[in-house]
């Protein structure tokens, strides 16, 4: 991926992620009653968040950039769309329980904070 995609996906995601929230400032200008199209708008991102973990507008958003957006994350880690490369990355080191040199013995895996000199590279699992 070419480098100077990289800001102007991030340019566009923040420009994407702030148009639910401008619909919905709109959609209420008529008082301070929620109006029905807000009121639609809110049962959609709220049903869509509870069922996913992601907003309808994060949804749209990966769809246009291909990427994984999450306003979740976002608000966590500061990191609104992520690659598919970078989603793994973030997963393996989310899998791996220690560090150290892990070793599978007698069907469970063993770790220690130093190699195991008696192990065999079989058994070695990172």
């Amino acid at each position: 991926m070419p480098t100077n995609r990289q800001p102007a996906m991030a340019r566009f995601a923040r420009r994407c992620a702030t148009v639910p929230l401008v619909v919905l400032m709109l959609a209420s200008l008529t008082g301070c009653e929620v109006t029905t199209a807000g009121a639609v708008y809110g049962l959609v991102e709220g049903s869509s968040l509870n069922q996913t973990g992601k907003t309808a507008s994060d949804h749209l958003i990966s769809t246009i950039t291909g990427d994984d957006c999450n306003l979740l994350r976002y608000q966590k880690t500061g990191k609104y769309c992520l690659t598919s490369a970078e989603l793994a990355q973030m997963e393996a080191a989310n899998r791996r329980d220690t560090a150290g040199y892990c070793y599978r013995h007698l069907a469970q895996v063993v770790c220690y904070d130093q190699p195991d000199p008696t192990a065999s590279p079989e058994t070695r699992i990172h």
